[in-house]
């Protein structure tokens, strides 16, 4: 390895215009700081600097060469920056509170006690439709029903459970 001190004179000699070349380029003092002293870091730790014939160009082009390491990490970054708006919550609210299941259960009650109040056909065409996901037409062959009394059905179970929801 090579001495240390043809490196602290290359320091002395190399090191404030690097940075202004950096500087030149990065527009951000400490950014180019950082990139000058990884450069000469890199040079130190190099085994055989012997068969390099110009110090100085090998260290501005491994300067130059971080500089593109720079860019690229930061473009990569810009990439999946989300902005978030200023107002938004940084927890999620948590809906399983002791009042929202309540509200829910009773809810679900009285979705279950409508239901039960339609006749068995009514009740029949409303599951198969809604829980399931069966189409109109595929009831209606299902059943040997008319695809209208299929729509009248579940119009008839859709107002009465809204009717039913409405009322306290």
């Amino acid at each position: 390895m090579l001495s240390q001190q043809p490196l602290h004179e290359l320091y002395l000699t190399c090191q404030s215009e690097l940075e202004a070349v950096l500087m030149a380029r990065v527009k951000c003092r400490e950014t180019a700081a950082d990139l000058c002293q990884e450069a000469f870091i890199r040079l130190c730790h190099l085994d055989d600097l012997g068969g390099i014939e110009n110090l100085k160009a090998y260290l501005f082009k491994t300067a130059l060469n971080l500089l593109c390491d720079h860019y690229r990490s930061q473009s990569a970054r810009q990439a999946v920056t989300i902005d978030w708006p200023a107002d938004a919550l940084l927890e999620p609210e948590d809906l399983r509170c002791a009042q929202t299941v309540a509200v829910g259960e009773e809810t679900l009650d009285k979705l279950i006690a409508a239901l039960a109040e339609l006749p068995p056909q009514c009740q029949r065409i409303f599951y198969l439709n809604r829980f399931e996901g069966l189409r109109q037409r595929d009831i209606a062959e299902r059943l040997n029903l008319s695809i209208r009394t299929v729509e009248d059905n579940i119009k008839r179970a859709l107002m009465h459970i809204a009717k039913t929801l409405n009322n306290p």
